[in-house]
């Protein structure tokens, strides 16, 4: 790791540990009174301060579920299903903390011995586990720093990123594109991904609204985690060698419609911002914000002119800086839209693993998103530009959105029909039942009672849609149907929270 540090790649958290456990040799069956089955593995890693599960061949048929939890029952995860099984079959949770974790999956009678997975290995997790990881000058994003920077919040994830050695945490941004299709794409940077193979890409998973909720103190919100993606382009510069260093990756999924994500908006004109912040999550911890007051300038990593070079300030909170983690953080400018992706740095937290110096005032270096368009070592159909506007409209700013892919104009007529959603109140999920002269729509839209867009989805199921209400707010909502180019008169439902929330 000492070695892995001082050459700026990948920082591991965690090392992997082969396991080979499956349903018919590990674990323990037991049948309950109605004829279903439970299986129960118990695994340790000596020492773990955190451990993550992998399994391949996952299979699970209908009405099964997987729950990973700690001997105490205080941790649990899941349940999963079916639907978290990646293209290739593979499957890998979240993290249990503790050296101790206890695998639980449930079949139902109906399926009885229809299912299967094998746990291949363990990430046995040593460091950048747990509460207070970054180190103390950093601005946790919901400071007053962030007051002016919510959109852009919403759009930065943290990414745990695979290799065949370990898992490492690294930072991107949702970017949106010319198409205005809402493609869940994810900017990062090439170095965090150096040495990851295509299964490898699977596993990858990232955290959306993982932060606190205050400044300094509070509540911290675990968000959602979206688990498996697939790589679209990168830089093909060795990490920044001779090139700005970026990568693209895709969702194999789309963003689920609760977590409300953010497409940033992103400038590639090679323009000079004096002012900005770049949002991120430093050894892996929860979202921070740093702050720039003085010009970025034009500086390079390894080929002069490919990166922005920054030097941050000191804030009300903190002087916020970057870490192991925050590569791939998206710097904005001015105008609140991505100038360029994290690459590395010397900046640090004054006395604070820094050595001599004053490491708060060391410069970063983030690669050029004017670089990223055309100007890296890679092949045509790996430039940015293919991808960010695959119309080739030749546009080199964009601006963001939450609801990119959703209709732009005038909306259309209104009825005075309104959907029947149920149960009301909820504190899980509701369904949105159409009313009778309309079968598919073309969008349903939430608001809070003061109007702000909480919620915005296309459905495709015939009749109704069921909304995930479990990360909203406790409060009332409207909800909006919009179909045929017809908008329906809303529907009021309250949402409420259990002990479990």
């Amino acid at each position: 790791d000492e070695a892995r540090d001082a050459q700026g790649v990948l920082p591991l958290y965690a090392r992997f540990v082969p396991v080979h456990a499956d349903l018919t040799s590990s674990g323990v069956w037991s049948t309950l009174p109605n004829g279903d089955r439970v299986w129960r593995l118990r695994i340790r890693s000596v020492g773990a301060q955190a451990l993550e599960l992998f399994a391949q061949e996952f299979a699970l048929p209908e009405g099964a579920t997987l729950h990973v939890f700690d001997p105490t029952g205080e941790q649990i995860i899941g349940g999963y299903t079916y639907f978290n099984r990646q293209p290739d079959g593979s499957f890998s949770t979240e993290m249990i903390y503790g050296e101790t974790c206890i695998v639980e999956y449930y079949e139902p009678v109906a399926v009885q011995g229809q299912g299967s997975f094998r746990i291949t290995d363990v990430a046995h997790a040593y460091r950048m586990v747990g509460a207070a990881m970054a180190d103390p000058c950093q601005v946790d994003v919901n400071c007053a720093e962030g007051a002016a920077w919510e959109e852009q919040r919403d759009a930065v994830v943290r990414i745990r990123v695979i290799i065949p050695q370990g898992a490492g945490f690294c930072t991107g941004s949702v970017v949106n594109n010319t198409a205005l299709d809402c493609k869940p794409y994810i900017l990062s940077a090439m170095h965090c991904a150096t040495g990851s193979t295509t299964a490898n890409y699977n596993q990858y998973q990232f955290r959306f609204r993982y932060q606190r909720n205050g400044c300094g103190s509070g509540p911290v919100s675990n968000g959602t985690t979206v688990t498996g993606c697939a790589k679209r382009a990168d830089s093909n510069d060795n990490g920044g060698d001779n090139g700005s260093d970026f990568l693209l990756l895709e969702l194999n999924n789309d963003i689920p419609a609760n977590v409300h994500p953010y497409f940033a908006g992103w400038n590639a004109q090679n323009q000079i911002s004096a002012t900005g912040t770049s949002i991120h999550h430093p050894s892996g911890d929860e979202k921070k914000i740093s702050t720039y007051t003085s010009a970025l300038s034009t500086s390079g990593w390894g080929q002069i002119g490919t990166h922005w070079r920054v030097v941050w300030a000191a804030t009300e909170n903190g002087h916020g800086v970057t870490e192991g983690g925050s590569s791939g953080s998206p710097i904005f400018d001015t105008n609140k839209r991505i100038l360029g992706t994290l690459t590395g740095g010397g900046s640090c937290c004054a006395g604070v693993n820094c050595g001599q110096g004053t490491g708060q005032n060391v410069p970063d270096y983030y690669g050029k998103m004017s670089h990223h368009w055309t100007g890296n070592p890679n092949v045509a159909t790996q430039k940015l530009k293919v991808w960010l506007d695959p119309g080739n409209t030749g546009a080199l700013v964009l601006d963001g959105s939450y609801t990119p892919c959703a209709a732009i104009g005038i909306d259309e007529q209104v009825s005075s029909e309104s959907p029947v959603v149920y149960p009301n109140p909820s504190s899980d999920r509701i369904t949105v039942r159409y009313p009778e002269s309309v079968v598919v729509a073309d969008r349903i839209e939430v608001v809070d009672l003061s109007g702000r867009l909480v919620h915005t989805e296309r459905p495709t199921d015939p009749g109704q849609a069921i909304l995930d209400v479990g990360a909203w707010s406790a409060g009332t909502y409207m909800v909006t149907l919009v179909a045929g180019g017809i908008r329906h008169a809303a529907a009021k439902v309250s949402v409420t929270k259990g002990a479990g929330h």
